[in-house]
């Protein structure tokens, strides 16, 4: 079974620059309302909304978002919504809140005036959080429009346990610095300027850096990961999920920790807070920095702050989210299309580069020419029962004979034309496969065990396996989203026994080492 997205509900969505024609008040007519509709998938957002208001309809008229991409010069307008609002029909939305991705593409959120007060103060679960930095404030309280499955009434028991700052030897690195540079002006006179420049040196990468073994990262007992699947309704074995709640968020992949702790002697944890806890209870295992509220929660310095978060999400009704979780070994792509980032720093000459789009190019070529296996595939009709995307597609699924048929090979054509825009810009076929990144998780073990940091993988190591085995030998390891040339790594895949013996379950991960960079 494919992963699946989150339930659709439908809100309105208005231009910028209508907002700023209409003066700020809109009143379409219902064919106009209808050609603002969009429909955005579930959120905890969504679900408070849902439970204030007592309405379960997929038609959500209390949040509209307003799309700012393309005006320039709109600060006045902005200013406008911020303080005086938006009215549409009489009722008046104010600010609310933005995930990520609208913060990337340049989307806002308005919510209902009539529920603002009363979202807003579940959200911050009702705390007083004086003092702090209001753009990770407002990235935590944004989280709430981050697409997942609402768990409704589950509950399980979590701890926090410390971050691991690590010291990295010897790590070769390119930085920043101020240099100083000479030239002589227009009135001949030599003068010093300084511009950043990068420069190489081997260092350490020590604790000052924040530098953090398991960063967002935490583990879930395999009962646990079960108990998501019969809520989800998933019948593909989870291994990793991202969750969502409150001030929470991170990567948790299913260990059976009670097995390794009965085999290392190991038979109580310690949290954040100096409470002990048993390695049989069935748990999840949280760092601290999955745990963002841990500074605004901060009243005591004891586990009471910790039950007074639970008290809250409680009072206000909140839950668990799940945003996504990987594919199975069956599931997980062969190929993968990349991105105009990864593409963009190569440092490759144009006969190695013009490769890269070599399997592009046969996909294409085949399909244009009407290949049963990949059009079929290309149509989505590979799978004992599907639903054709179109008429054609329906056509080809009763005949494949109609592959050949004129209308149907221009088609196909037409269709693809998209997919080869893409390509010129970088959207290429690649041998490779989108996974979820874990730290060393025999390392996590130790650390959270209290037993000595040494894990299971090497200086430039890593592990991961698909249907045909482990991963051996030497594959590029990229980063989603990549930022720059450094982020093209190059790592040793192994496998080794303790893999062997803990985390040969992992799919569709990717567990990277803790001793280089």
């Amino acid at each position: 079974m494919l992963i699946f997205a989150p339930k659709l509900y439908t809100v309105r969505s208005f231009a910028l620059r209508e907002l700023i024609d209409s003066d700020f008040n809109l009143s379409p007519s219902l064919e106009e309302e209808v050609a603002h509709q969009i429909r955005q998938q579930d959120n905890q957002l969504f679900r408070l909304i849902r439970i204030i208001t007592k309405t379960e309809s997929k038609f959500n008229p209390f949040v509209i978002f307003v799309d700012c991409s393309g005006v320039s010069n709109y600060d006045e307008a902005i200013r406008h919504i911020v303080y005086e609002g938006v009215t549409l029909h009489g009722n008046k939305y104010v600010m609310s809140e933005r995930s990520a991705s609208m913060t990337r593409v340049g989307t806002i959120s308005l919510i209902d005036e009539r529920i603002s007060a009363e979202i807003s103060k579940r959200i911050s679960m009702g705390i007083d959080v004086g003092e702090t930095v209001l753009s990770k404030y407002y990235a935590y309280r944004g989280l709430m429009f981050s697409s997942c499955h609402c768990l409704e009434g589950w509950k399980p028991k979590v701890i926090v346990v410390p971050d691991m700052p690590l010291t990295v030897k010897s790590q070769h690195i390119k930085y920043i610095y101020d240099a100083d540079i000479q030239f002589t002006d227009d009135a001949g006179n030599e003068r010093t300027w300084k511009q950043k420049d990068i420069a190489e040196k081997t260092t350490d990468i020590t604790e000052a850096n924040k530098f953090s073994a398991f960063d967002g990262c935490g583990i879930i007992h395999p009962a646990l990961m079960r108990e998501v699947e019969g809520l989800l309704g998933h019948n593909a074995d989870m291994k990793a999920m991202i969750i969502r709640a409150p001030f929470i968020k991170g990567l948790l992949a299913e260990m059976d920790y009670e097995r390794f702790y009965a085999d290392h002697g190991v038979d109580f944890i310690q949290d954040i807070w100096g409470k002990w806890h048993s390695v049989h209870d069935v748990m999840i295992v949280m760092t601290e920095s999955m745990y963002k509220g841990v500074k605004y929660f901060a009243k005591t310095g004891t586990s009471r702050d910790w039950d007074d978060y639970w008290d809250r999400f409680d009072r206000y009704n909140h839950c668990f989210g799940v945003a996504k979780w990987n594919f199975t070994r069956e599931e997980e792509p062969v190929f993968t299309r990349s991105n105009y980032q990864i593409l963009q720093d190569l440092a490759l000459d144009y006969e190695d580069f013009r490769t890269l789009a070599n399997d592009s190019i046969e996909w294409a070529d085949k399909i244009i020419d009407g290949d049963p296996l990949y059009t079929l595939c290309f149509l989505g009709l590979t799978a004992d029962r599907c639903t054709p995307v179109s008429p054609y597609a329906k056509a080809v699924l009763k005949n494949p004979a109609m592959l050949k048929e004129v209308s149907v090979r221009a088609y196909l054509i037409n269709t693809i034309k998209k997919y080869l825009d893409e390509m010129k810009c970088g959207k290429l076929w690649l041998d490779a496969c989108f996974k979820f990144l874990l730290p060393d998780m025999i390392m996590f073990l130790e650390h959270v065990g209290g037993l000595e940091p040494v894990g299971c993988l090497g200086p430039d190591e890593f592990y991961s396996n698909n249907a045909d085995g482990a991963y051996i030998g030497e594959y590029l390891i990229e980063r989603n989203p990549h930022i720059c040339r450094s982020e093209h790594v190059v790592l040793n895949g192994v496998e080794n026994n303790q893999i062997h013996e803990y985390c040969t379950h992992f799919e569709n991960l990717c567990m990277v080492n803790c001793k280089s960079l």
